[in-house]
């Protein structure tokens, strides 16, 4: 018996179109991921800069605490990740530690961390992003400001995420550094739809295990358009400890310049 060839075109067109759906869906999912960061990033355009005064609290899986007080300085910048100064004012033996941060878009973030009790600047070099900051849950590499090109995308779905304030829809995506010196194989972020706030960032190792978990709360609304969490907590899933910084003010529209964001103020 003969089988006509024509009989065969619509099974055949059939197989192939299933067997392009995995790609085409993946290539979806990515768009609409990155079309969710580059949301969150639209979403502070034209803030200027910021001050803000906040207290950090250190936590041991056994409850016992450790209390300083810190300002964080940040000036935007449209060309590629906003500038940060970091700089500790209490206790004693810590008051002057200060951190600069010059993200870089298409290269390594440049951090210099200054330490008073060697009156010397140390530059944080890329390998090295991955250390505790000043024995907190926050990484050198945590603390700089990323812009959408320095991750890959995959959406993952919709989720109710939020506080005490409320609960909310949101998208959830992975996203997966572009730096190979990165501590993270991946990072899961929740932001809310209506307003694109992170209130969640799940950090997997280059293991691909939970490692850290960040989260979000008691947001407030800033000159009717800039949303700012009043505080936020890295909890380490691993040894069980964790950092809460709480956030005291913010202050907007401060004039800061990029000369006060030079290496030569981190000595003041």
């Amino acid at each position: 018996m003969r089988t006509d060839p024509h009989s065969l075109f619509p099974a055949t067109l059939l197989l192939c179109s299933l067997l392009s759906l995995p790609a085409q869906a993946t290539e979806n999912d990515t768009a609409k991921g990155r079309e969710v960061a580059v949301a969150v990033e639209n979403r502070d355009l034209g803030y200027a800069d910021t001050v803000a005064e906040l207290t950090m609290i250190l936590r041991n899986k056994n409850g016992d605490e450790t209390r300083r007080e810190l300002e964080i300085s940040m000036l935007e910048n449209r060309d590629g990740g906003d500038k940060s100064l970091i700089r500790f004012d209490f206790p004693a033996d810590i008051r002057g530690t200060a951190l600069l941060t010059h993200p870089q878009p298409e290269d390594a973030d440049e951090q210099w961390l200054y330490l008073p009790a060697y009156a010397r600047i140390k530059r944080i070099s890329s390998r090295n992003k991955s250390g505790a900051f000043v024995g907190s849950e926050f990484s050198f590499e945590d603390l700089a400001d990323k812009e959408v090109d320095d991750f890959s995308y995959l959406y993952i779905g919709t989720e109710a995420c939020g506080d005490s304030a409320g609960t909310f829809p949101c998208d959830v995506i992975d996203r997966t550094p572009e730096d190979r010196h990165s501590a993270y194989s991946r990072q899961r972020v929740w932001v809310d739809r209506e307003a694109r706030r992170i209130f969640r960032i799940d950090y997997y190792d280059r293991k691909d295990t939970l490692l850290k978990t960040f989260a979000a709360r008691n947001f407030r609304l800033y000159d009717e358009r800039y949303w700012r969490p009043l505080e936020v907590a890295m909890r380490n899933l691993q040894t069980g400890n964790e950092t809460i910084l709480s956030y005291r003010s913010i202050d907007f529209g401060n004039g800061l310049a990029d000369s006060d964001f030079h290496r030569n103020t981190l000595r003041d």
